[in-house]
């Protein structure tokens, strides 16, 4: 599935450099062409950091505003049942961890399938959004220039999601790619053989791959 499509059908973004460190309430920079962008000229990286550069929360709040949102919890999402299939030239682009050391050993173009499944999501809870919601009203109001020229523009993170990435190929290539992960550090869940194919499970270790976004101007708690 190509990015377009997966918009459209899903309503999410494909997150172009997954790691760790994404966190609900970062702050995106959705062009009108091209791939969201995690930096952009005046753009803070979170939503907290927008306050504190605004001077309108202390920095113990702003620690405590961000140690919330990465406390919620990673549940089982509504996706659950779906297996999100990937295009390679797509996937390739996504710079995920697992595609990242794969690659370093092993030619993509011999995997015949890519997709996401068993899949996971962490949403911010109502109260991070009240409490959000809450710090923009005053940002508006008490500092209005700071709020138009960091964050009005821009998108926030909202929801994150996982997936453990599956991979299938021809049982001819079954040997080469073995020896390719044992280079890496990557965590095989399972593999699954069929008569001509085998298909290799990858543990997301908590790093998304898609993300919803929300108009910082139009978020309300």
């Amino acid at each position: 599935m190509e990015i377009k499509r997966f918009r459209n059908k899903y309503n999410l973004e494909l997150i172009p450099a997954s790691h760790e460190n994404i966190i609900l309430g970062n702050l995106v920079w959705d062009p009108i062409i091209g791939k969201p962008k995690f930096d952009h000229p005046g753009m803070s990286e979170h939503i907290y950091n927008a306050f504190l550069d605004a001077s309108i929360i202390s920095r113990e709040n702003w620690m405590k505003g961000i140690k919330e949102l990465h406390k919620e919890k990673i549940k089982y999402a509504h996706l659950a049942d779906i297996v999100i299939n990937m295009e390679a030239n797509v996937v390739s682009t996504l710079e995920n961890p697992v595609i990242t050391e794969l690659q370093e050993s092993f030619e993509l173009k011999k995997v015949s399938q890519f997709h996401f499944g068993r899949l996971q999501v962490k949403t911010m809870s109502n109260l991070n959004r009240i409490r959000i919601d809450n710090y923009l009203e005053i940002n508006k109001k008490d500092n209005w220039k700071a709020y138009d020229g960091r964050i009005r523009r821009v998108y926030m993170i909202t929801e994150l999601y996982y997936g453990s990435l599956q991979l299938v190929l021809s049982r001819d290539f079954k040997n080469e790619l073995d020896i390719s992960l044992q280079q890496t550090p990557l965590k095989l869940i399972e593999t699954v053989e069929f008569d001509k194919s085998i298909e290799y499970t990858f543990d997301h270790n908590k790093v998304p791959f898609a993300m919803r976004l929300e108009k910082v101007r139009a978020f309300n708690g």
